[in-house]
């Protein structure tokens, strides 16, 4: 995947998640599994996953050094950067007030 890509997922999408996962990682398909779940109920946030190890300059655009990590992109601007040990409870809350503010 090529950084213009992402750049224009994020332009074409109000709200959207991009999640930066590993090939072998635990603990990247535990908490991918909890935000899909949690984000079934807003139709309108798209989500795009981006194996860090497969895309290791992408990743680096984007300063990831560790994973998983979790951006959440409101209007085009980064509003959230969560990393492994995250509240899910915080994160569905900082959901729901941009998805109410927009939609």
């Amino acid at each position: 995947m090529r950084e213009v890509e992402v750049e224009e997922f994020i332009k074409e999408n109000l709200i959207n998640i991009v999640y930066f996962s590993g090939s072998t990682c635990g603990a990247c398909d535990a908490i991918k599994e909890k935000v899909l779940h949690i984000i079934k109920e807003y139709e309108k946030i798209k989500f795009i996953e981006i194996n860090a190890v497969e895309n290791k300059e992408l990743a680096a655009s984007y300063n990831i050094f560790s994973l998983p990590i979790l951006l959440l992109f409101v209007n085009g601007k980064e509003t959230l950067r969560v990393g492994r040990y995250f509240d899910l409870l915080d994160f569905k809350n900082t959901i729901d007030r941009y998805y109410n503010l927009i939609f």
